[in-house]
């Protein structure tokens, strides 16, 4: 071989070795390239598309997002709807008056109607009053007014005969007070003051020698009071449970005029007086009530 043809050769060897490393190199750094994006992905799929409980990819899609927004206004729609669904009546409504042990009556009721029975209500609820007796009759039960209206002197006697009676079985004066106090309120702070309110059993109840006593629930009268009552705008005013809020003992038998539509609501949601004032003066003074909360 001459010695041109052989540079020629030695030229094509070089050539080709070169190529050969070229392609090694690519390859390696192509191979590298994918590597790093291949990580990446996954990184960005633990981030963005996290695992659900079970471990599978989930994707919070555009669709989620929109739907998200959606629920969060269908939320805040259903709180504005349910301030909304609260009876058009302001807390100070004479339907409304609150008596109790730190509101004491400012004046005695002097609109008061004497029913058949001989008991006295105010003149503006003894027709709802008589049409609910007439209704518990149609479905057997003869309600038996034990007590209404009480004026402040009749409420002093009444406590004090209560408390006189618990120290005649033994008890001590303070024993006696506290038993006293648990369902007999201070003349003064008595619902009875108003004219809005009336303990009610059955006859045949009464019949027997019993009288104001929580059992009365269990009586059949006793359950229709509860079911009934609002239909004719009354609430049970001392239900099971908010003890701690009217201070007084379960009453299934005091009823309180307070409006149908009110009855209703707070049956509904199983409010006292107390607190169905305090949604009411909320949402007259929502403002005034933040800052005091603040």
């Amino acid at each position: 071989m001459s010695e041109n043809n052989m540079h020629n050769f030695n030229e094509k060897i070089k050539e080709l070795f070169n190529n050969m490393l070229h392609k090694r190199t690519f390859k390696r750094n192509l191979i590298g390239v994918s590597s790093v994006i291949f990580v990446g992905f996954m990184i960005s799929s633990f981030i963005f598309f996290p695992m659900d409980s079970e471990g599978n990819n989930r994707k919070y899609t555009q669709d989620e997002k929109v739907e998200k927004k959606a629920n969060d206004k269908k939320d805040e729609s259903q709180k504005k709807k349910k301030t909304e669904s609260l009876p058009d009546i302001k807390a100070d409504d004479w339907k409304l008056v609150l008596v109790n042990a730190t509101h004491a009556i400012d004046h005695e009721n002097e609109q008061l109607e004497v029913m058949p029975n001989g008991f006295e209500l105010d003149e503006r609820i003894t027709k709802e009053y008589l049409e609910m007796e007439k209704a518990a009759a149609a479905d057997g039960i003869n309600l038996k007014v034990v007590s209404s209206y009480r004026s402040i002197a009749q409420q002093e006697e009444v406590f004090a005969t209560n408390l006189n009676q618990h120290i005649a079985e033994g008890d001590t004066p303070e024993v006696a007070e506290s038993k006293t106090r648990a369902y007999i309120t201070e003349p003064g702070t008595s619902e009875h003051h108003t004219g809005l309110a009336i303990d009610v059993v059955e006859q045949s109840w009464f019949d027997q020698g019993l009288g104001l006593e929580e059992s009365f629930y269990d009586t059949e009268a006793g359950k229709w009071l509860e079911k009934n009552v609002p239909n004719y705008g009354f609430v049970i005013r001392y239900p099971k449970g908010k003890e701690e809020i009217t201070n007084i003992n379960y009453e299934p038998w005091h009823l309180r005029y307070v409006g149908k539509e009110s009855a209703k609501y707070m049956t509904k949601n199983k409010l006292v007086l107390e607190e169905y004032l305090k949604k009411l003066e909320k949402a007259e003074n929502p403002k005034v009530k933040e800052k005091k909360a603040e």
